[in-house]
């Protein structure tokens, strides 16, 4: 996460309880943010409609218009996130900070322009009222550029900030739904999704002003300095897309079986299967804190000495010495953040199965909650070790693992269709622990060869990018040297 590692050392270098609760806090976030947003607000407003007796089939469409835009805005913003996190890590390598938040508005408006696209298709022979899919719009195009502007969030100090206009976005949103069904001016999936639309429109807003006010963006800067980079790091685009869409694919095979419900003649979901799924998700939360705070900091310091001594002509021993340290590191820290993470699955496993099993939820669920348990521990793996082999510059590895991960979830996927509701949950398991093997595998032959991999695995000459991305950027600032 680019940027944020700066800061969280300067917090744990005050070596005081309250400088870790900081760096912990700040970690948590900027990482589990939107998903706490998103979690808090929906779960608040359907407690609306069962106070205000509006439960049912007014609940599920409001329920399906906001997980749509959440899932689907990930989705396409992914690939983006990922490509744009290189350059603004570059950028801030090198000092240049006079592009940077023009870069944020750029590529918030390519991810928006195709949102547009595929929300106009999606919605064009739908037979939801026109406001209800004005406001469910709005709300789509307000988490993508959450998720875009996540990444620049990573490089800012002030993380109160980011938290208070997290949780000030979420309370607008709630009080604004209370007094709609206090008041009954407008219907209240309506009135819901308009509440939404405001209170996230508002965290958009507070961001863009914290961005554009640590970055500043001069008149001269370029909204689209970034695009070469989408030929120099395309497998960057891929990795992302491919990983994200693993974690939601088997959801979409189960919502075509007969579990899948379809809400007011629109939406496609599985509330059975999509509900256990977020439960058992929630679990590796921990590691993705845990990792921010722990890679970045003792990781990343290894990882800067080895890469020193090589650019800076150290002797073959030092840089030697230096290789195995951060080898070391690389390991312990692998193996200290599962260990982290197994208790928390264990503790998920226990503590979810018997709270299930009391809230009345079938015992087929339960088991399948306990499966998905299971595989989000061994995903939370293979989120680590893609992390660390784009750390390393082992592009073509991480995509291999995510499209392993992608393949064995389709195949796997299509497979249990055809086994039945029997195999729901374990499909997905399997693909997991097969992925993670092959991600294990990976990062133990790029270590076994990191030497090679650094000095001969890169192209003497570098080549400037020349393709349709490159030409474009090269018309848009063509003069200015570009």
């Amino acid at each position: 996460m680019a940027g944020i590692g700066f800061e969280l050392k300067k917090l744990f270098d005050r070596r005081t309880l309250t400088g870790q609760a900081m760096a912990y806090g700040y970690s948590a976030v900027i990482t589990a943010g939107p998903f706490a947003l998103l979690t808090s607000m929906v779960l608040l407003i359907q407690l609306l409609f069962a106070r205000y007796d509006a439960a049912g089939e007014a609940s599920q469409l409001y329920t399906a218009s906001v997980i749509y835009p959440f899932v689907f805005s990930q989705l396409l913003t992914c690939g983006f996130a990922m490509v744009v996190t290189r350059y603004l890590a570059d950028s801030l390598y090198r000092g240049e900070y006079e592009n940077i938040a023009a870069s944020c508005y750029g590529v918030i408006f390519m991810a928006q322009l195709l949102g547009m696209v595929v929300a106009l298709l999606f919605f064009w022979d739908k037979p939801l009222p026109v406001v209800l899919k004005l406001f469910t719009y709005v709300f789509f195009m307000e988490m993508t550029a959450i998720w875009l502007q996540g990444v620049y969030l990573t490089a800012l100090k002030d993380y109160k900030s980011i938290f208070f206009s997290y949780a000030g976005g979420a309370c607008v949103s709630v009080l604004l739904a209370w007094g709609n069904f206090h008041t009954g001016l407008l219907e209240p999936v309506t009135g819901a999704m308009l509440s939404m639309c405001i209170g996230t429109g508002l965290i958009v807003c507070c961001f863009m002003v914290q961005i554009v006010r640590y970055f500043d963006c001069p008149a001269f800067s370029m909204n689209f300095e970034f695009l070469p980079y989408f030929e120099e790091h395309y497998r960057l685009f891929g990795v992302a897309f491919f990983y994200t869409l693993s974690i939601y694919v088997a959801n979409f095979i189960v919502w075509s079986s007969d579990w899948g419900v379809v809400v007011a003649g629109t939406y496609l979901y599985s509330p059975r299967y999509d509900v256990v799924t977020f439960y058992a998700f929630l679990s590796i939360l921990p590691t993705m804190i845990m990792f921010v705070v722990s890679m970045e900091l003792k990781f990343y310091e290894q990882y800067a000495i080895y890469f020193t001594y090589i650019t800076q002509k150290g002797s073959f021993q030092d840089i030697d010495d230096a290789r195995k340290d951060l080898l070391y590191t690389l390991w312990t820290e692998f193996k200290n953040i599962m260990e982290f993470q197994l208790v928390f699955s264990l503790v998920f496993l226990a503590a979810g199965s018997y709270l299930m099993s009391i809230g009345g939820v079938y015992y087929q669920d339960v088991g399948i909650y306990r499966l998905l348990v299971l595989g989000a521990f061994f995903t939370a793996v293979l989120q680590v070790i893609y992390t660390l082999l784009l750390y390393l510059e082992d592009q073509q590895g991480a995509l291999l693992i995510a499209g392993v991960f992608l393949g064995s979830n389709v195949l796997l996927g299509i497979i249990g269709q055809w086994l039945g509701e029997n195999s729901y949950g374990f499909t997905f398991f399997l693909s997991a622990v097969l992925s993670a093997g092959v991600a294990v595998g990976r990062l133990q032959h790029f270590c076994q060869r990191i030497n090679y991999y650094i000095f001969c695995g890169r192209p003497v000459f570098l080549e400037a990018p020349h393709g349709v991305f490159s030409r474009l950027a090269a018309f848009l600032y063509r003069d200015r040297n570009f």
